[in-house]
């Protein structure tokens, strides 16, 4: 079997875990990493037998022979490797989010069009068997016409601290960082449905003014320059609401579950257990279905199979298995609640890019 040859682009903590998943794959051969940072770049390059070692990502483009990159940089400069790859004729396993910037992200998507090349963001939870089985649900029309939902991720005391909190290296927050898997998990359920208005709101309160705590992730969150709590209401082309809902920080347990009520059916997915359970009248009574023992697939095991899909397609010429048109929905509705924030909070008109 021909190897595929990849490029990291970014030696940050991610980086390490695509390192490793790559690195256990049949057919795959890491053949180069850049990072600005020369010592973290050689550190990775040791830690997983990487002979070629870059600070200039430019140059690993110009020099080496590669089928594909894997960009691990920080948010809000996703775009600029990705975009310049993508030129150099590579095909992109990007980290979510696309990008912190919608016109970043439309950039990517247009490059990838106009270069022919697979753009994969990196969404690894459409890979959990319990997502695999809602689509389907809804797929073969048990739910009926959905017309509201709501999708959370959150944490109670979770936010991560480093470059994901100042808007030179994030560009965002929470919303960007968990509350994207939140959103692509729903509209890939409901089956993409076109964004048309938004009305959201943002704060950071949490992580500036209060004293740290034992079980926080990381000290001296004063200096939180994004996000760490984002809500919006959604409303789609074809008469659906959203309500979403994502925290790194909040005096709270829990911001509630996610959930689809349809004209036929409602449909729960119970992410502590695993479960799904459609709501539905039978018989003339109320009646529940669960389905049950489906695996539970967590950790390192979504990451291998998200780059397995990647390095898949790049083998056999596939289309990328996250489509970016579909992905770049996601940052339309982010933008959404960033530009309803800056708004007081009014609903704000948005727009799906086209190509």
């Amino acid at each position: 079997m021909e190897k595929v040859k990849l490029g990291i682009i970014g030696a940050g903590g991610i980086a390490q875990v695509h390192c490793r998943v790559l690195t256990e794959m049949d057919g795959v051969e890491l053949v180069a990493v850049s990072d600005i940072v020369e010592a973290n770049a050689r550190r990775t390059a040791g830690r997983w037998g990487i002979p070629n070692v870059y600070t200039d990502y430019e140059e690993m483009l110009q020099k080496e022979e590669l089928d594909g990159v894997v960009v691990c940089t920080p948010t809000a400069r996703h775009a600029q490797p990705t975009i310049a790859a993508l030129k150099s004729g590579r095909h992109v396993l990007c980290e979510k989010p696309m990008d912190a910037s919608l016109e970043a992200a439309t950039e990517m998507v247009r490059t990838a069009h106009e270069m022919d090349k697979i753009l994969m963001v990196a969404i690894k939870f459409c890979y959990s068997p319990q997502l695999i089985v809602a689509r389907r649900i809804v797929e073969e029309g048990t739910l009926g016409d959905i017309y509201y939902a709501e999708c959370v991720l959150d944490r109670r005391r979770g936010n991560p601290g480093r470059s994901f909190i100042y808007k030179d290296t994030a560009g965002l927050g929470v919303a960007a960082d968990l509350g994207v898997y939140a959103l692509y998990d729903a509209l890939f359920v409901m089956g993409f449905p076109k964004p048309v208005a938004v009305a959201g709101i943002t704060s950071n309160y949490i992580s500036r003014h209060s004293e740290p705590v034992i079980s926080q992730w990381a000290p001296n969150l004063q200096d939180t320059e994004v996000e760490d709590f984002a809500a919006a209401w959604v409303r789609f082309e074809n008469g659906t609401r959203l309500v979403f809902k994502t925290s790194w920080c909040m005096h709270m347990d829990t911001l509630g579950g996610n959930f689809f009520l349809g004209t036929k059916a409602g449909l729960r997915l119970k992410q502590d257990t695993g479960e799904l359970v459609v709501y539905r009248d039978e018989f003339g009574a109320l009646t529940d279905v669960i389905v049950h023992d489906l695996p539970k697939v967590e950790g390192i095991e979504l990451f291998r199979r998200e780059d397995a899909a990647f390095v898949e397609a790049v083998r056999e010429g596939k289309p990328s298995p996250i489509d970016p048109d579909e992905m770049l929905l996601t940052d339309v509705i982010i933008q959404g609640v960033i530009d309803s924030n800056a708004a007081g909070g009014r609903e704000v008109e948005v727009s799906v890019p086209t190509f």
